[in-house]
C-alpha cells in the first residue's frame, strides 16, 4: 500500500513538473509589444482599395472644364463641393476627369489640351515623378481614423503611388504620341489660396487612348 502511494506521488510530481514547463508567464507590456509587431500589409490594402473602391467609382470625378469654370468664378463652391482633405488647411485634393489631345510628350509629363464646346484647359499628366498623397486623399475613401499608426496610413499612400508607377505609367508612356486623343482620370493637389489654372498637374489613375491605340492604362482588375 505504501509502495503504491509512493508510486502515485511520483507520477503526480512528474505531471506537475510537465504542466509547469508548458506554461509561460509573460509581462503585460511584453504581450502588448508583440501584438504591436503584427505587420500591416500596405501593399495588399492599396491593391484592394484600388480594385474595389477607386476604379469602380472613377465616374464620380469632376470634369476638368467644370472644375476650371468653378475655380475661376466660384472658387469657394469648387473647393466645398469637389475637393477632399484630411484637415482644415489650404491644401486640397480633387479627382478630375477629361478628354483631350496630347499636345506634347515631355520627359516627365504629357501636356494635354482638354476642350469642350465652351472652354479649353491645359493639364499636365505626370509620367515620371509620382509622390505625395494626392491619389489617396483625392478619393476621399481612405479614413485616417481607421489606422492605429500614422506610418501605416502613409505607407498606404506609398503603395498606391507604386501601383501607378507599375501599372498605369508603362502603357501610358509606351503609347503616348502627340495628336493622340485620350480620356483620363487622375488626382490633383491644389492650394485654395494659390489657385493657378496654368499649372494643373495630374497623377493619372486611368487613361484610355481613343485612337492609334485601344489600350487602357490602369491597374488590371
Amino acid at each position: 500500500m505504501k509502495r503504491k502511494w509512493i508510486k502515485n506521488s511520483i507520477i503526480c510530481g512528474l505531471l506537475l513538473v510537465g504542466l509547469g514547463s508548458s506554461i509561460s508567464i509573460k509581462k503585460l507590456d511584453e504581450v502588448r509589444a508583440n501584438a504591436a509587431e503584427v505587420t500591416f500589409d500596405a501593399t495588399a490594402y492599396a491593391k484592394d482599395f484600388w480594385e474595389e473602391e477607386l476604379i469602380p467609382d472613377l465616374e464620380e470625378a469632376v470634369e476638368v472644364g467644370r472644375l476650371a469654370h468653378l475655380l475661376k468664378n466660384r472658387p469657394q463652391e469648387a473647393f466645398d463641393q469637389h475637393s477632399e482633405a484630411l484637415g482644415i488647411g489650404n491644401i486640397r485634393f480633387f479627382m478630375i476627369k477629361g478628354k483631350g489631345e496630347i499636345r506634347q510628350v515631355g520627359e516627365d509629363d504629357l501636356t494635354v489640351l482638354v476642350t469642350t464646346d465652351t472652354s479649353s484647359q491645359v493639364v499636365k499628366i505626370e509620367t515620371e515623378y509620382i509622390f505625395g498623397n494626392a491619389v489617396r486623399d483625392a478619393s476621399g475613401k481612405v479614413d485616417l481614423t481607421k489606422f492605429e499608426q500614422t506610418m501605416d496610413f502613409n505607407n498606404v499612400s506609398a503603395a498606391i503611388n507604386q501601383l501607378v508607377r507599375e501599372k498605369v505609367l508603362p502603357p501610358l508612356k509606351a503609347n503616348a504620341k502627340e495628336g493622340n486623343m485620350i480620356t483620363f482620370v487622375g488626382a490633383v493637389e491644389m492650394n485654395r489660396e494659390q489657385v493657378n489654372l496654368n499649372e494643373i498637374s495630374v497623377i493619372p489613375v486611368n487613361v484610355t487612348f481613343l485612337k492609334q491605340s485601344d489600350q487602357t492604362a490602369h491597374v488590371d482588375r
